[in-house]
């Protein structure tokens, strides 16, 4: 292999270290926006078991018996319920609270990454072009 066929070659690393480096970046967002959405989509569904728990208490609480009726099960159910929400609820604020520092950070580099990036890749990857046309180097060759 010739220095100019390693030359190339090495471009063509670096072009693709690049796509790789801007795709894992917009991965990271969206693996933030789908832990929030599986969370608020946890906390949703145990709010609603929550109402449910606490509506089987009060009906419990309600009861017309001569006997006042043992709603203890449900007053556990509506406890430990209530306690499940309220972890998830923290895992969402924790969870909120790191992206706004990780977005705070990555903010800066945003447009490095949806604009600069893109046009340092195209312009690489037309300089890479060229320089094969300008060598006679058939087009993907290493």
């Amino acid at each position: 292999m010739t220095t100019v066929h390693a030359d190339i070659g090495a471009l063509k690393g670096f072009h693709e270290a690049l796509v790789r480096f801007r795709y894992a970046q917009q991965s990271g967002r969206d693996e933030i926006e789908m832990t929030r959405a599986s969370l608020a989509a946890k906390a949703s569904r145990w709010q609603a078991r929550l109402e449910q728990c606490q509506a089987e208490l009060d009906a419990c609480r309600a009861s017309d018996g001569e006997e006042p009726a043992d709603c203890s099960a449900y007053e556990r159910a509506v406890e430990q319920t209530g306690e499940r929400l309220e972890h998830i609820r923290r895992w969402q604020q924790r969870v909120d609270a790191e992206a706004s520092e990780f977005g705070g950070t990555a903010s800066a580099y945003l447009d490095l990454l949806e604009v600069d990036l893109p046009r340092a890749e195209s312009r690489l990857l037309a300089a890479i072009t060229s320089l094969e046309a300008a060598r006679g180097i058939p087009a993907g060759e290493p």
